[in-house]
């Protein structure tokens, strides 16, 4: 789990839980540059990174994602299949209680480093029975408000009101209890039945002491008195889903006093089936400091998650992995037995640990409002599970390498099987033919329409009337691709919209809205791109107003790069936060304003700036073999992500060199339009064209021949977690048919393989609906280098990233590519 304390449904579930790379659709057509036809199905592709195995994993499919990938499915035929093509147990669970599912689970076992696949069909959907059902919890009123839950390894309670006022034992606490189990069936029913399970007859017993401790996972609010401040038991409980697989459930607790403040709880409880741990997800509430004043919002809190201290228990700390974990003896059993308990928060997410009289506790930050997410479990020598102490310490051991490194679910669609045309369905729509069967063209007033460029900048625009409330280089790059449209159509829409995203992001004085020029961050250059061909529209419409504005902010932007660190041989750095870093993002956010800044302003030695970027960056960052371009260069070799022998990273991403690919034609663009050409602009065209040249043919042969685009990983086998990916092959045949129709590359050479990336998207990653919008599918969402939590540049963490639906790092390339491909 990349953040340990962080709860994201669509993404990162846990190792039990485990986290979901959804990658997006892929569109399918019959010939090109028609759209994707809709899926009847998903594929699912399941990868375990860890080289050890992992049993009972559960692998969920949110049905956001599912429905990105598959629009039609019916989760009531919604029918999960092993590669054999055999049904598999799956449920659908219900994670917010509006009785509608959330998440497709089922669970499998993997060997290490294990590549599993299943598909998800419509189908008869199978009733589970009951020996089929391995988690189970429930509300007990007949034991004074207990709730109880269990899977086939562990059993667990809290206590409810009506216990604190029982006559014959009254207890207060929100400890949480631990039933030792035997057996692998379900007891919480049985037990309660007999109202004896204090007594093993063979299938285990309550053999666990809590009273006012914290039991095996408790939790409270560790005051500034050095002291756990806790509740009292819980007051209302509610049961989500529960099984066959998957238990989810909530209990609430009444407010209690911290210091003087008012604290409620609502503890959320994820058990899956094979697993010795439960999911704790706690939200606390606190009253502000003083309401109605400027500083009454609520402060963060310190957390302390516990374990009880008994007689003879033996502790284990490690604050850095984030575990705490006991070895005790059980006192009511007739020969001795021992239990371990643990509680498991993630690495970084303990600051520090403390005793109490009662617990032994790790202390987290908690924010009132987040949950706060951890994973508390036990063994018990008694069932056969665990022989000895050091069997229960390899087992949190790795279960607490599961939290960090969850599995890899990838989704893409499932094409139906081709058909015949139907003639007489394709002649029904007035005018169309079957040969020449295109999507609906743009409007008429377009003096020239470009199908696909002006189809998803209308879709754009329709989406997001208002792009942006912040300056960012993401709405940078889709409204220069618009500008790129208008240009081409004359249509005023594309301007107008440009415009007024412009505007909504600059004070009057031209002042970048988010803008901060001591980050030092080259991604904040990009928009003002966008600025060069706004400014040229305003003098010609003579708004002196607007020019005076859209020159101050291009002047702030320079000034940055005034002061832009670099390193000693004079690469920018690509953030203040990265220091000595060069990456290929950054020459295309920087270098194709400074080369447009140098025409427009009169200051020709930015071109110099410009190609020097493009150099440095191949210098330091080229792969010799395959001559493609490595995503980023450390100049100290400190980073843990830079080779020792050449300080860059270890893998080539595909839109990182996407990135550079566009920032090479870009620049060439801007020393051919430079008002002067003389012997310096000639030598500075041959030098881009020598990176030109050599990247095209390397782009070449990393092309899938196939499908006709680029993989997210180049450097990495074409195969799973590996991916095709929008964003990289859209900006490459930007890049490759732009210099064809300039002349920058030969047509005969170049001219196919850039038809082909354009067809492959097409094909691949373009859908439209039903009623005629245009979506692209399977963009990365985010990729990086370093960083908390760090991104180490490995082939797992590039096919681990979220994908997206519509994203503008791939929108905006594909709008271009469309301009120079049709």
């Amino acid at each position: 789990m990349r953040r340990p304390l962080a709860y994201d449904t669509a993404m990162n579930i846990g190792p039990l839980f485990s986290a979901m790379l959804a990658i997006e659709p892929a569109g399918i057509a019959s010939a090109p540059p028609t759209p994707s036809i809709l899926p009847v199905g998903v594929a699912v592709v399941v990868t375990n990174s860890l080289s050890e195995a992992r049993a009972s994993e559960t692998v969920v499919l949110p049905i956001g994602r599912l429905k990105a990938v598959w629009p039609g499915i019916e989760p009531k035929k919604a029918v999960v299949f092993d590669a054999a093509g055999v049904p598999v147990l799956s449920q659908w669970v219900d994670m917010d209680g509006d009785e509608t599912p959330d998440e497709l689970v089922f669970q499998a076992n993997f060997s290490a480093g294990e590549t599993r696949a299943w598909t998800v069909k419509p189908g008869t959907r199978a009733v589970a029975d009951r020996d089929q059902f391995r988690v189970y919890g429930r509300f007990n009123r007949e034991r004074h408000d207990d709730f109880a839950w269990e899977n086939d390894r562990i059993a667990n309670r809290v206590y409810g009101p009506d216990l604190e006022t029982w006559k014959a034992e009254p207890l207060t606490s929100s400890g949480v209890d631990v039933w030792c189990k035997r057996v692998r069936r379900l007891v919480v029913n049985d037990w309660y039945m007999v109202d004896n399970y204090h007594q093993d007859t063979g299938e285990g017993a309550d053999l666990y002491s809590v009273k006012g401790a914290r039991g095996c996972g408790g939790i409270g609010v560790w005051t500034a008195q050095n002291q756990l401040a806790v509740s009292r038991n819980f007051t209302n409980s509610r049961v989500l889903a529960n099984g066959p697989i998957r238990l989810v459930f909530e209990l609430t607790y009444a407010p209690w006093d911290v210091g003087g403040r008012k604290v409620s709880e609502t503890k959320r409880v994820i058990l899956d089936a094979g697993e010795n741990f439960d999911r704790f997800e706690s939200t606390f509430r606190q009253e502000a400091v003083s309401a109605g004043s400027a500083k009454g919002e609520a402060a963060p809190l310190a957390l302390g998650i516990g374990i009880a201290r008994h007689e003879g228990g033996v502790f284990e700390v490690d604050k850095d992995a984030g575990w705490l974990r006991s070895w005790e003896p059980l006192k009511m059993t007739p020969k001795p037995q021992s239990l371990g308990c643990a509680v498991v928060v993630g690495a970084g997410a303990a600051v520090d640990t403390r005793q109490t009289d009662l617990d032994q506790l790790l202390i987290v930050k908690g924010r009132p409002g987040t949950p706060v997410v951890y994973y508390a479990g036990h063994g018990w020598d008694g069932n056969g599970d665990f022989a000895d102490r050091a069997s229960w310490n390899h087992h949190v051991d790795a279960f607490t390498r599961r939290v960090a490194t969850p599995i890899q679910v990838a989704v893409t669609p499932i094409a139906p099987a081709a058909k015949p045309v139907d003639a007489k369905a394709a002649q029904a729509r007035p005018g169309v033919k079957v040969s020449d069967a295109k999507p609906s063209a743009p409007q008429a007033s377009d003096a020239k329409s470009p199908i696909w460029a002006a189809r998803m900048c209308d879709a754009v625009m329709g989406r997001s009337p208002i792009l942006t409330d912040k300056w960012n280089y993401e709405a940078g790059l889709l409204l220069k691709a618009c500008l790129d449209v208008w240009a081409t159509t004359k249509a005023p829409r594309y301007l107008a919209y440009v415009r007024q995203s412009v505007d909504r992001v600059l004070d009057d004085d031209g002042n970048p809205n988010g803008y901060k020029n001591d980050d030092y961050n080259l991604d904040n250059i990009n928009m003002g791109k966008v600025l060069f061909r706004l400014l040229a529209a305003a003098r010609d419409a003579g708004d002196s107003k607007t020019v005076d504005r859209y020159t101050k902010t291009l002047k702030i932007l320079r000034a940055q790069m005034r002061q832009q660190p670099r390193t000693t041989d004079g690469a920018f750095w690509h953030k203040l936060v990265y220091p000595r870093q060069m990456w290929l993002d950054g020459v295309y956010m920087a270098s194709p304003f400074l080369a447009e800044y140098a025409n427009v302003f009169h200051e020709p030695e930015l071109l110099d700036e410009a190609v020097r970027q493009v150099v440095l960056a191949e210098k330091h960052m080229r792969d010799a073999k395959t001559g493609l371009l490595f995503h980023g260069w450390d100049e100290s070799h400190a980073q843990r992500w830079s080779k020792q022998a050449t300080g860059t990273s270890p893998h080539v991403w595909g839109r990182a060199l996407g990135w550079y690919a566009m920032a090479v034609v870009d620049i060439l663009e801007q020393v051919d339009a430079a008002p002067h050409s003389d012997v310096k602009n000639g030598a500075r065209r041959e030098a881009l064209l020598g990176v030109l040249r050599r990247l095209a043919s390397a782009l070449g042969n990393a092309q899938d021949r196939t499908s006709g685009v680029w993989w997210q990983v180049l450097s990495a086998d074409r195969a799973a977690p590996n991916y095709p990916e929008a964003s990289a092959s859209a900006m490459f045949t930007y890049a490759l048919s732009k210099s064809v129709r300039r002349g920058w590359l030969d047509a005969k050479k170049f001219g196919p393989i850039a038809k082909a990336g354009f067809e492959g998207i097409v094909k691949m990653f373009v859908v439209v609906d039903a009623s005629g919008g245009v979506s692209l599918q399977r963009i990365c969402k985010v990729a990086g280098l370093g960083g908390q939590p760090y991104r180490d540049g490995s082939l797992a963490y590039y096919t681990s990233t979220e994908l997206a639906v519509n994203d503008l790092k791939g929108v905006g390339p594909f709008i271009m590519a469309s301009l120079f491909s049709e």
